[in-house]
């Protein structure tokens, strides 16, 4: 007596059938691990240090766990990107950053468009040196340099991998992880001479060093051709240490989330330091919530901002994220709507295969 139907039939509606159920519950499982609520509830510290050294392109700020005071904390190397010299935009990253411990530096490397792109790593090196030189004058006990994440966006992204290639050079020290958000390059923002690739030979960074980049899949003009060029230059590193992760737009109803080149930003005001030669606050006191922002959407807490915790979490002394490097259903998921719908999962491409 012949079978019912075949067997890979018989397969596939046991798939069909079963499949529902567990795919509910991780998506259950992934919404609430990365929820608003979940980011508030892993803050360590209630207030935020804030030192500034330099002036103009020499200037960066420094932002330090306070309530209580850290001891052997991981230390964040934040490059922004062209005229992103107020650290206000990414002021909901930073605060996040350094109130779950980390001692984070923000250069300014740049006296707006007179500053040419074949400076920016230079001065950007020059100031995050100055910076990490007061912190350990001052307490040398306060910040672990063996526990180093670079993270960069757009124009940073160069100058985070030129850091990479040769921190000694710089004064800084090496990272145990880079994560490079929406990358940009020179002829971004410059023509002609000024327009030469910034960045340098990746294809020498240390095979161990896990590099992850992230750009939205609307960015057509700077990120998403630039990740997809920088992916493909760094096929030397093991599978478990590179990851290319695209993010797509959405829209539900009348609420759209536009995965352009800025979706890596999530402002707050409490960090508008317009001026990098006039003086800053000495502290930046706690709130309730995150500031409410078209810029603080799904994308920063299932996207962006799980990336960058994830990395600093095992910078700072947790097990590697080997999940981190694959095709995990938590790489992909995205949120959900208001109404329940997930949001369009994220995409992972792998142009060394």
């Amino acid at each position: 007596m012949k079978a019912c139907c075949p067997l890979p039939l018989l397969l596939l509606l046991l798939q069909l059938f079963l499949l529902p159920v567990a795919r509910a519950e991780d998506i259950d499982t992934l919404t609430m691990r990365h929820a608003p609520e979940a980011w508030l509830a892993g803050l360590k510290h209630k207030d935020v240090e804030v030192l500034s050294v330099g002036n103009g392109p020499m200037r960066a700020y420094v932002f330090m766990p306070r309530t209580p005071a850290p001891q052997g904390a991981p230390l964040v190397l934040l490059n922004h990107g062209w005229l992103g010299m107020n650290p206000k935009n990414f002021g909901a990253l930073i605060d996040l950053l350094v109130r779950r411990g980390a001692v984070l530096i923000y250069p300014v490397y740049q006296d707006g468009n007179a500053t040419a792109p074949q400076d920016v790593t230079r001065l950007a090196g020059q100031a995050s040196a100055a910076a990490l030189a007061l912190l350990q004058m001052r307490n040398p006990e306060q910040i672990d340099t063996n526990r180093t994440l670079y993270i960069g966006f757009s124009m940073g992204a160069a100058i985070s991998l030129n850091f990479a290639l040769a921190p000694q050079r710089f004064g800084l020290p090496a990272p145990r992880a880079v994560l490079l958000f929406a990358p940009g390059d020179a002829h971004h923002v410059a023509k002609g001479e000024a327009a030469r690739s910034i960045i340098g030979p990746i294809e020498q960074l240390p095979v161990g060093l896990p590099v992850v980049i992230a750009t939205g899949a609307a960015d057509t003009g700077i990120g998403l051709p630039t990740a997809r060029l920088l992916a493909s230059r760094l096929c030397h590193l093991p599978a478990d240490r590179r990851l290319l992760l695209i993010f797509p737009s959405d829209q539900n109803g009348d609420k759209r989330v536009l995965a352009g080149h800025g979706s890596p930003g999530a402002p707050d005001s409490r960090y508008d330091f317009p001026d990098s030669r006039a003086t800053v606050p000495n502290a930046i006191h706690p709130r309730e919530g995150f500031e409410s922002s078209p810029s603080l959407n799904q994308l920063d807490f299932y996207g962006y901002w799980r990336l960058a915790g994830r990395l600093l979490d095992w910078v700072g002394g947790a097990d590697y994220p080997q999940s981190l490097f694959g095709d995990s259903p938590e790489n992909r998921f995205l949120g959900r709507w208001p109404d329940g719908r997930p949001y369009t999962p994220a995409s992972i491409e792998n142009p060394c295969s």
